[in-house]
């Protein structure tokens, strides 16, 4: 996986940059990963296309579902909380997404990927996801936020056939940023959104 250094002006979705802004203003700490949602204005958090999880470990960790967001579980067929990332992963799409998160986990920076796939009538959609970490009092982080978007420059596009398999397929190609939007507690790092 090849990861660009970026800064959040990458983020096509101008919401997803407002979460960044708010991510780092508040410095990416939070003591409860329940309270994550509450770290964020409620205006510029979309909960129905979310993700929440808790890192379980440190050596190989694993992603245990708090929220799967209601548009995510519908269109997956699968109410996936409590579950773990590997366990509803797709095979096409289990490598490249918990690599993702495992680079948020190491770098304890925003992610943010752009997947390009197709739905059942070869119409062009970009699966957008941005991945914000939090750390706990010791620095690590211990829950991921992801908030998606799928979005097709060709305007309308089949929602429930991107999910025919209850995942994602294997996209054509994914582009993947690691984004510095410097947090509270490192201000030399703050970048402006």
């Amino acid at each position: 996986m090849i990861v660009n250094p970026s800064s959040a002006e990458v983020v096509r979705h101008v919401p997803h940059r407002w979460l960044i802004n708010q991510w780092a203003r508040a410095g990416g700490r939070v003591t409860d990963p329940a309270m994550v949602p509450f770290s964020f204005e409620p205006a510029s958090i979309d909960m129905p296309r979310s993700i929440l999880t808790r890192v379980i470990g440190s050596d190989e960790p694993r992603y245990q579902i708090l929220h799967h967001g209601s548009l995510l579980s519908a269109a997956r067929g699968l109410e996936a909380r409590g579950l773990y990332l590997d366990e509803v992963l797709s095979p096409a799409s289990r490598e490249y997404i918990l690599a993702q998160y495992d680079l948020c986990r190491r770098i304890r920076k925003p992610v943010y990927s752009i997947s390009c796939i197709s739905d059942v009538h070869n119409v062009p959609v970009d699966y957008e996801k941005l991945l914000l970490p939090f750390t706990n009092a010791q620095g690590e982080v211990h829950c991921i936020f992801t908030a998606t978007l799928l979005i097709s420059t060709e305007g309308r596009f089949e929602r429930d056939g991107i999910f025919a398999n209850g995942d994602f397929p294997a996209p054509n190609s994914v582009a993947v940023y690691s984004i510095d939007a410097g947090r509270e507690d490192h201000p030399h790092l703050r970048a402006a959104i």
